[in-house]
């Protein structure tokens, strides 16, 4: 009973002490500390947003070269393609030229072949002529 007697009188001097009035403290000392707190929040946040601004900038600048790889990594396939596929053109090519030239060897083997034997039946015919007795004269100018 005696506690409750000591709390009950201890706040009731805490009542008398605030019902004389309010005490007024000197609070302008932690304006100085407040105001310096915000402006490095203010210089902190700022900071925060460039470096936010340059992360972004780097994610597009980023995704651009990536674009760019991408378009240049297609264009350079489709440039191979084509060039394995003008490679298989020459070799194609190449391939039927010798066959053309070794056709042309042949065919000028059968022209002299050909132009002989013209000569040896020219000159067996002229050998009949001769010895048969006819006499045969061309007026046709030589050509």
């Amino acid at each position: 009973m005696q506690s409750l007697n000591n709390y009950v009188a201890s706040y009731l001097d805490r009542v008398r002490s605030l019902e004389t009035g309010p005490q007024v403290r000197d609070w302008s000392h932690y304006f100085k500390t407040i105001k310096d707190l915000r402006a490095q929040i203010f210089s902190n946040t700022v900071d925060n947003a460039h470096i936010v601004l340059q992360i972004d900038n780097a994610h597009l600048a980023a995704d651009d070269f990536r674009i760019k790889y991408e378009t240049e990594l297609a264009m350079c396939q489709s440039v191979e393609n084509d060039i394995h596929g003008l490679c298989k053109v020459i070799d194609d090519t190449n391939v039927t030229r010798l066959q053309l030239e070794t056709e042309i060897e042949a065919l000028k083997e059968e022209l002299l072949f050909r132009k002989k034997n013209h000569e040896e039946e020219v000159k067996g015919l002229q050998a009949q002529i001769a010895s048969s007795g006819l006499t045969m004269e061309v007026d046709a100018p030589k050509s």
